[in-house]
Protein backbone atom coordinates (compact mmCIF):
# COMPACT_ATOMS: atom_id res chain seq x y z
CA UNK A 1 0.00 0.00 0.00
CA UNK A 2 2.68 2.58 0.97
CA UNK A 3 4.86 1.68 -2.57
CA UNK A 4 1.66 2.56 -4.07
CA UNK A 5 1.09 5.25 -2.53
CA UNK A 6 4.40 6.17 -3.30
CA UNK A 7 4.11 5.88 -7.08
CA UNK A 8 1.06 8.05 -7.44
CA UNK A 9 3.11 10.40 -5.58
CA UNK A 10 5.77 10.44 -8.00
CA UNK A 11 3.34 10.44 -10.89
CA UNK A 12 1.26 13.74 -9.67
CA UNK A 13 4.67 15.69 -8.65
CA UNK A 14 6.02 14.29 -12.34
CA UNK A 15 2.51 15.74 -14.01
CA UNK A 16 2.73 19.05 -12.05
CA UNK A 17 6.42 19.42 -13.11
CA UNK A 18 5.26 18.84 -16.94
CA UNK A 19 2.30 20.54 -17.02
CA UNK A 20 4.10 24.47 -16.44
CA UNK A 21 6.07 23.36 -19.71
CA UNK A 22 3.18 22.37 -21.56
CA UNK A 23 1.41 25.97 -20.74
CA UNK A 24 4.86 27.82 -22.57
CA UNK A 25 4.93 25.77 -25.29
CA UNK A 26 1.09 26.74 -26.36
CA UNK A 27 1.60 30.42 -25.60
CA UNK A 28 4.25 30.81 -27.66
CA UNK A 29 4.38 30.70 -31.73
CA UNK A 30 6.83 31.29 -34.26
CA UNK A 31 6.84 33.92 -37.10
CA UNK A 32 7.98 34.66 -40.04
CA UNK A 33 7.69 38.65 -42.04
CA UNK A 34 9.30 40.46 -44.93
CA UNK A 35 12.22 42.49 -45.08
CA UNK A 36 10.05 45.48 -45.26
CA UNK A 37 7.66 44.79 -42.14
CA UNK A 38 10.82 43.58 -39.92
CA UNK A 39 13.09 46.94 -40.79
CA UNK A 40 9.65 48.87 -40.38
CA UNK A 41 9.32 48.50 -36.56
CA UNK A 42 5.92 47.63 -36.96
CA UNK A 43 6.52 43.89 -35.35
CA UNK A 44 8.42 46.00 -32.24
CA UNK A 45 5.19 47.73 -31.62
CA UNK A 46 2.16 45.62 -31.84
CA UNK A 47 3.95 42.28 -30.47
CA UNK A 48 4.01 43.00 -27.12
CA UNK A 49 1.13 44.79 -26.82
CA UNK A 50 -0.70 40.95 -28.37
CA UNK A 51 1.29 39.68 -25.64
CA UNK A 52 0.16 42.04 -22.96
CA UNK A 53 -3.20 41.68 -23.88
CA UNK A 54 -3.82 37.70 -24.07
CA UNK A 55 -0.19 36.35 -22.54
CA UNK A 56 0.99 34.85 -25.91
CA UNK A 57 4.00 36.09 -27.68
CA UNK A 58 6.40 35.58 -30.51
CA UNK A 59 9.43 32.79 -29.68
CA UNK A 60 12.13 33.49 -32.43
CA UNK A 61 13.74 30.35 -31.83
CA UNK A 62 10.46 28.26 -32.97
CA UNK A 63 9.76 27.50 -36.56
CA UNK A 64 6.98 30.00 -38.24
CA UNK A 65 3.49 29.14 -37.68
CA UNK A 66 2.37 32.38 -39.25
CA UNK A 67 3.60 34.66 -42.20
CA UNK A 68 3.23 38.04 -42.64
CA UNK A 69 3.98 39.05 -46.20
CA UNK A 70 2.46 40.83 -49.72
CA UNK A 71 -0.48 38.94 -51.12
CA UNK A 72 -0.63 36.19 -47.74
CA UNK A 73 -3.62 34.83 -46.44
CA UNK A 74 -6.19 37.05 -45.74
CA UNK A 75 -6.11 41.12 -46.10
CA UNK A 76 -5.17 43.21 -43.01
CA UNK A 77 -3.26 45.96 -43.69
CA UNK A 78 -1.77 47.81 -46.60
CA UNK A 79 1.60 49.28 -46.58
CA UNK A 80 3.97 51.36 -49.01
CA UNK A 81 0.91 50.79 -51.55
CA UNK A 82 1.28 46.88 -51.42
CA UNK A 83 -1.23 44.58 -49.54
CA UNK A 84 -0.13 42.78 -46.37
CA UNK A 85 -1.75 39.41 -45.39
CA UNK A 86 -1.46 37.00 -42.51
CA UNK A 87 -1.19 33.12 -42.77
CA UNK A 88 -1.51 30.60 -40.90
CA UNK A 89 1.68 27.90 -41.50
CA UNK A 90 0.35 25.74 -38.56
CA UNK A 91 -2.43 24.40 -35.91
CA UNK A 92 -1.12 25.97 -33.36
CA UNK A 93 -3.57 27.81 -30.85
CA UNK A 94 -1.34 31.08 -30.12
CA UNK A 95 -0.79 31.49 -33.53
CA UNK A 96 -4.24 31.19 -34.27
CA UNK A 97 -5.03 33.77 -31.34
CA UNK A 98 -2.96 36.03 -33.15
CA UNK A 99 -4.09 35.86 -36.17
CA UNK A 100 -7.62 36.52 -34.70
CA UNK A 101 -6.70 39.48 -32.59
CA UNK A 102 -4.56 41.02 -35.97
CA UNK A 103 -7.58 41.07 -37.98
CA UNK A 104 -9.93 42.81 -35.41
CA UNK A 105 -10.64 45.90 -34.57
CA UNK A 106 -8.07 45.92 -31.85
CA UNK A 107 -5.76 44.78 -34.09
CA UNK A 108 -5.90 46.94 -36.55
CA UNK A 109 -6.41 50.44 -34.75
CA UNK A 110 -3.11 49.05 -32.98
CA UNK A 111 -1.42 49.25 -36.41
CA UNK A 112 -2.79 52.87 -37.54
CA UNK A 113 -2.08 53.98 -34.10
CA UNK A 114 1.85 53.31 -35.15
CA UNK A 115 1.32 54.53 -38.39
CA UNK A 116 -0.15 57.90 -36.70
CA UNK A 117 3.14 57.54 -34.08
CA UNK A 118 5.73 56.69 -36.70
CA UNK A 119 4.62 58.64 -39.76
CA UNK A 120 5.17 55.08 -41.20
CA UNK A 121 2.58 54.57 -44.43
CA UNK A 122 0.52 51.72 -42.48
CA UNK A 123 -3.07 51.82 -43.60
CA UNK A 124 -6.62 49.97 -42.93
CA UNK A 125 -7.37 47.67 -45.96
CA UNK A 126 -10.56 49.20 -48.06
CA UNK A 127 -13.75 46.89 -47.08
CA UNK A 128 -14.93 48.16 -50.32
CA UNK A 129 -16.35 45.65 -52.61
CA UNK A 130 -15.98 45.50 -56.17
CA UNK A 131 -19.07 45.46 -58.01
CA UNK A 132 -18.88 43.42 -60.87
CA UNK A 133 -18.09 44.69 -64.70
CA UNK A 134 -21.02 44.78 -66.53
CA UNK A 135 -19.88 45.35 -70.47
CA UNK A 136 -22.02 45.51 -73.39
CA UNK A 137 -20.65 44.88 -77.06
CA UNK A 138 -21.67 47.39 -79.20
CA UNK A 139 -21.56 50.94 -80.15
CA UNK A 140 -22.49 53.53 -77.95
CA UNK A 141 -23.00 56.49 -80.40
CA UNK A 142 -25.51 53.90 -82.62
CA UNK A 143 -27.04 53.05 -79.72
CA UNK A 144 -27.77 57.02 -79.31
CA UNK A 145 -29.33 56.86 -82.43
CA UNK A 146 -31.08 53.75 -81.59
CA UNK A 147 -32.66 55.12 -78.72
CA UNK A 148 -33.90 58.73 -79.86
CA UNK A 149 -35.09 57.08 -82.96
CA UNK A 150 -37.26 54.49 -80.73
CA UNK A 151 -36.98 54.96 -77.26
CA UNK A 152 -37.61 58.92 -76.71
CA UNK A 153 -41.55 57.93 -77.58
CA UNK A 154 -41.81 57.73 -73.78
CA UNK A 155 -38.55 57.70 -71.85
CA UNK A 156 -35.76 60.23 -71.49
CA UNK A 157 -32.72 58.70 -72.87
CA UNK A 158 -30.05 61.64 -72.14
CA UNK A 159 -30.38 64.38 -69.89
CA UNK A 160 -30.98 67.13 -73.03
CA UNK A 161 -34.46 65.39 -73.83
CA UNK A 162 -37.68 67.49 -73.19
CA UNK A 163 -39.91 65.47 -74.44
CA UNK A 164 -41.13 62.42 -72.99
CA UNK A 165 -43.78 60.70 -70.94
CA UNK A 166 -43.50 62.24 -67.65
CA UNK A 167 -45.16 59.29 -66.09
CA UNK A 168 -42.26 57.15 -67.57
CA UNK A 169 -38.55 56.77 -66.11
CA UNK A 170 -35.86 57.74 -67.26
CA UNK A 171 -32.64 55.87 -68.71
CA UNK A 172 -30.65 57.93 -66.31
CA UNK A 173 -33.30 56.94 -63.23
CA UNK A 174 -33.12 53.21 -64.44
CA UNK A 175 -29.35 53.17 -64.18
CA UNK A 176 -29.78 53.86 -60.83
CA UNK A 177 -31.34 50.81 -60.06
CA UNK A 178 -28.77 47.80 -58.86
CA UNK A 179 -30.34 45.01 -61.48
CA UNK A 180 -30.49 47.61 -64.82
CA UNK A 181 -28.49 45.56 -67.02
CA UNK A 182 -30.58 42.12 -66.23
CA UNK A 183 -33.94 45.09 -67.22
CA UNK A 184 -32.59 46.65 -70.05
CA UNK A 185 -30.96 43.31 -71.24
CA UNK A 186 -34.70 41.97 -71.31
CA UNK A 187 -36.53 44.78 -72.14
CA UNK A 188 -38.42 43.28 -74.75
CA UNK A 189 -40.02 40.86 -72.85
CA UNK A 190 -41.40 43.44 -70.20
CA UNK A 191 -44.72 44.98 -70.59
CA UNK A 192 -45.80 46.57 -72.59
CA UNK A 193 -43.07 46.10 -74.51
CA UNK A 194 -43.90 42.71 -76.00
CA UNK A 195 -46.90 44.76 -77.69
CA UNK A 196 -45.19 46.65 -80.23
CA UNK A 197 -41.47 45.56 -80.13
CA UNK A 198 -39.53 42.96 -82.34
CA UNK A 199 -36.15 42.27 -82.62
CA UNK A 200 -35.26 40.33 -85.55
CA UNK A 201 -34.24 36.63 -85.15
CA UNK A 202 -35.08 36.90 -81.71
CA UNK A 203 -39.07 37.47 -80.93
CA UNK A 204 -41.84 35.70 -82.87
CA UNK A 205 -44.12 37.80 -84.75
CA UNK A 206 -46.97 39.76 -83.47
CA UNK A 207 -50.05 38.14 -83.58
CA UNK A 208 -52.30 38.99 -86.35
CA UNK A 209 -55.53 38.67 -84.14
CA UNK A 210 -54.26 41.38 -81.63
CA UNK A 211 -52.26 44.59 -83.98
CA UNK A 212 -49.97 46.44 -81.92
CA UNK A 213 -51.52 49.51 -80.61
CA UNK A 214 -48.76 51.48 -81.28
CA UNK A 215 -46.63 52.51 -84.56
CA UNK A 216 -44.53 49.22 -84.20
CA UNK A 217 -40.30 48.98 -83.39
CA UNK A 218 -38.75 46.68 -85.21
CA UNK A 219 -35.14 46.17 -84.10
CA UNK A 220 -31.83 44.00 -85.86
CA UNK A 221 -29.68 42.08 -83.11
CA UNK A 222 -26.94 44.25 -83.78
CA UNK A 223 -29.03 47.65 -82.87
CA UNK A 224 -30.17 46.03 -79.29
CA UNK A 225 -26.30 45.74 -78.44
CA UNK A 226 -25.94 49.20 -79.67
CA UNK A 227 -28.46 50.52 -77.20
CA UNK A 228 -26.86 48.20 -74.60
CA UNK A 229 -24.01 49.41 -74.98
CA UNK A 230 -25.09 53.40 -74.89
CA UNK A 231 -27.05 52.70 -71.67
CA UNK A 232 -23.95 51.50 -70.41
CA UNK A 233 -22.84 54.28 -71.02
CA UNK A 234 -25.23 57.07 -69.43
CA UNK A 235 -23.90 58.23 -66.12
CA UNK A 236 -27.33 57.01 -63.45
CA UNK A 237 -29.44 59.77 -61.56
CA UNK A 238 -29.61 61.15 -58.04
CA UNK A 239 -32.50 59.78 -57.09
CA UNK A 240 -33.55 61.59 -54.36
CA UNK A 241 -32.38 64.22 -56.38
CA UNK A 242 -34.77 63.66 -59.35
CA UNK A 243 -38.03 63.05 -56.79
CA UNK A 244 -37.30 66.58 -55.31
CA UNK A 245 -37.48 68.01 -58.55
CA UNK A 246 -40.55 66.51 -59.40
Amino acid sequence: MERTTGILAGLMLAALMVRPAMAQEVRTFGLQADTALQTSGLLDYILPRFALKTGRRVDPDLAPDVSLGVGQGDPVFTYQDDVYGAQALSESDAAARFLDWLRSDVGIKTVLSYAEHSGEPFAEVSKEVEADVIYFEGDANAGHDVAAAHCTRCHKVSPEDRSTIGSTPSFMALKAIPDWADRFAQFYLLNPHPSFIQIEDMTAPFDPRRPPSLVPVEITVDELNDLLAYVQSVAPADLGAEVAHQ
